[in-house]
């Protein structure tokens, strides 16, 4: 990223944060990770349990960020920047809000209790939460203007991308999280290879989907 790209994304994250707009879903992952923390599950289950949960709270905040430019700024935001590089640095600032709620709860879920399968599981647990975090962003992107440009229609989509997404058996996001399972289960921790790959590619093709559509508009 050059300094340009690097000044739009933080023209969007800062953006994002005077809008409020992120308060919602990052007090939705807090109260999350308060009941997780009550439970006293293995570190394994509350890696399992932190991830899932950042999947939609990515997807919220990646479409409240893809919304919260007035359409008139947003104009003029693309002129000066280009439409690829402003859509791209505002998914990127979308990743870095994403990222920081998964170093939360990472953290939360290292010392949640007993690591069993020691670097394996801790591997597998981190890697699930960046990839919850990269999906999140791919419904977000997927559900937000000019693809989706009604806000009801929207959400209800990103909900339910972030849902398939969980429980489809052969998704990403669905490998961490039966593999962080297992472990907590008393199976020997394994790290799943494929998942990170297989995200990257489900995201580099949702993020091409919406900045085509964002040049078009």
């Amino acid at each position: 990223m050059n300094t340009q790209d690097a000044a739009v994304a933080r023209y969007y994250a800062v953006l994002l944060a005077r809008s409020q707009r992120w308060l919602a879903p990052v007090l939705f992952y807090a109260v999350a990770l308060a009941i997780d923390t009550a439970s006293g599950d293995s570190a394994a289950d509350a890696f399992a349990y932190t991830a899932a949960f950042l999947l939609p709270v990515s997807a919220w905040l990646t479409r409240a960020m893809l919304t919260a430019e007035p359409a008139e700024a947003a104009s003029i935001t693309a002129t000066v920047a280009g439409p690829v590089r402003a859509r791209l640095a505002a998914l990127t600032a979308a990743t870095g809000y994403g990222l920081l709620c998964a170093a939360v709860g990472a953290l939360v879920s290292a010392v949640a209790g007993p690591l069993h399968g020691g670097a394996t599981t801790l591997l597998t647990g981190v890697s699930t939460e960046l990839i919850c975090v990269l999906l999140g962003t791919a419904a977000g992107a997927l559900a937000a203007p000019p693809l989706v440009p009604a806000a009801g229609w929207g959400v209800l989509l990103a909900g339910l991308l972030a849902l398939g997404l969980l429980v489809a058996r052969f998704s990403p996001a669905a490998m961490g999280i039966r593999a962080l399972t297992l472990v907590a289960n008393g199976s020997a921790p394994h790290y799943p290879l494929a998942a990170l790959p297989a995200a990257l590619v489900v995201v580099a093709a949702a993020w091409a989907a919406s900045t085509a559509a964002a040049v078009r508009h």
